[in-house]
């Protein structure tokens, strides 16, 4: 072996170990590549998730502000009433101590 025949070995050595070098880099990269595509994959599972629950939601949602807003009328039309009768008694104890009720009676 001359040394012509050694320096063409340890740069034949060189170049195989810049092979290795990026082989391992390129299997590195597959893997994050990979590992990405998963984490992609659960990521859009969570999105549809949630998706499905805010539409539940949404739907809920409605359906309480429908309740509510009957609620809401209930009370006002109770209120309504309350006050005509809090003015009807009102009125008749008015015109009782006025000696209307008497005078009819007699």
């Amino acid at each position: 072996m001359t040394g012509n025949e050694g320096a063409e070995y340890s740069k034949l050595d060189e170049v195989q170990d810049q092979v290795n070098k990026v082989k391992g880099q390129m299997q590195q990269n597959i893997r994050q590549v990979l590992d990405r595509g998963e984490d992609l994959d659960h990521i859009e599972g969570k999105a549809e998730d949630l998706a499905d629950t805010s539409e539940g939601f949404h739907q809920t949602s409605k359906k309480v502000k429908s309740k509510m807003c009957w609620k809401y009328v209930k009370a006002n039309i109770m209120l309504t009433c309350l006050i005509l009768l809090i003015i009807a008694v009102i009125i008749i104890i008015a015109v009782c101590t006025s000696g209307q009720c008497k005078q009819k009676k007699n």
